[in-house]
């Protein structure tokens, strides 16, 4: 790509946006560092060999921001999740302090778009904006990504240093905003009546084919469930690919590993799988609620539900676009209601 002509005020840099090479990663690390200091969450991107070896291997591929100079100020990672998931995820866009207001972002994520549009069989892109600010988000509008939902209590604030504005919430989610790609059918997603209106509204601005069953099924036979928890951030991510008779056990068992008073869980359910209504039903038992939709990521469609065991979420004090706004607003209902079932 050529070098672009990009202004602060009176202020002028001529900026490229270019492929990763291994002598970059020392400035990746520098980008990371000038933002969050030594508690940027993907810990692993402290470490030089590590980017080298996920952009090798294609898992991270990595783009950075060059001046004309040879100075990089920036990076961008996009990030894929094959064979298990086919999305493709526009991730860790960072840039050195001092060249914020150049308005670089934008043009990066342009860039980016262009390079997933490249890629085989990807099915949607896929981004987590945090919420401390409202940039990313505004940016991804920009270019036709949607609010579909929340993954809450990601960032364990204790741990996490950044320049933003800082809100009570102990810990910090990120929503979940999609654009459709490759995957243009949702097939039959499974539903309890409650939320069918809003899954209705979400399918559609995504422009996808969807059939909603609301007829629920018995839990049988074994639960396929898949666990991983962030030991810094006191969060644990559960994926219940098929809910079984012993879906219950299974999560309080998972529970029960994790006992930090900080601890929290997302479940990430299998909503073309018929028995996801019962399923549901018996995970707001268990205190968990409504969070939204992680669509078109995989062959699976997919409901977000969250425990905030003791961590109170306030989600009035988080910074949104007023798309994303009005999603928190219909699933704050249900953190509330919460309280009414544990």
């Amino acid at each position: 790509m050529k070098f672009i002509e990009l202004t602060n005020g009176d202020k002028k840099i001529w900026v490229r946006f270019r492929r990763f090479k291994p002598d970059d990663a020392e400035s990746l690390v520098k980008c990371i560092r000038s933002e969050y200091g030594d508690s940027y969450f993907k810990r692993k991107f402290y470490y030089t060999e590590y980017l080298k070896m996920e952009d090798a291997s294609g898992h991270i591929i990595f783009f950075v921001a060059e001046r004309d100079n040879g100075e990089i100020i920036g990076m961008l990672a996009l990030k894929r999740f094959l064979p298990h998931e086919s999305m493709c995820e526009i991730a860790s866009e960072i840039f050195l302090k001092e060249y914020r207001g150049f308005r670089m972002a934008f043009q990066f994520f342009r860039y980016a778009l262009k390079e997933i549009h490249a890629m085989k069989n990807v099915s949607a892109i896929y981004c987590l904006p945090v919420l401390f600010h409202d940039i990313t988000q505004r940016l991804m509008e920009k270019i036709n990504l949607v609010t579909c939902g929340f993954v809450f209590g990601v960032f364990f604030m204790e741990k996490i240093k950044h320049s933003y504005k800082f809100d009570e919430n102990l810990k910090h989610p990120q929503s979940i905003m999609i654009r459709r790609l490759a995957k243009k059918d949702a097939g039959k997603i499974y539903l309890p009546p409650e939320h069918r209106e809003f899954a209705k509204k979400i399918y559609d601005e995504l422009k996808v084919n969807y059939q909603i069953e609301t007829e629920a099924e018995k839990l049988s036979g074994k639960s396929e469930i898949i666990a991983e928890n962030d030991d810094v951030q006191f969060n644990c991510k559960i994926e219940v690919m098929s809910a079984g008779a012993n879906l219950i056990e299974e999560i309080e068992k998972i529970r029960s590993q994790y006992l930090s008073e900080y601890q929290t869980f997302n479940i990430f359910l299998n909503i073309s799988d018929p028995k996801s209504i019962t399923a549901y039903d018996e995970l707001k038992k268990i205190g968990y609620f409504f969070a939204g939709f992680q669509p078109l990521c995989s062959e699976r469609e997919i409901m977000v539900l969250h425990n905030p065991q003791k961590v109170p979420i306030n989600m009035q004090t988080l910074e949104l676009t007023p798309n994303a706004r009005a999603v928190c607003n219909y699933v704050e209902k249900f953190y509330y209601e919460r309280f009414k079932n544990v």
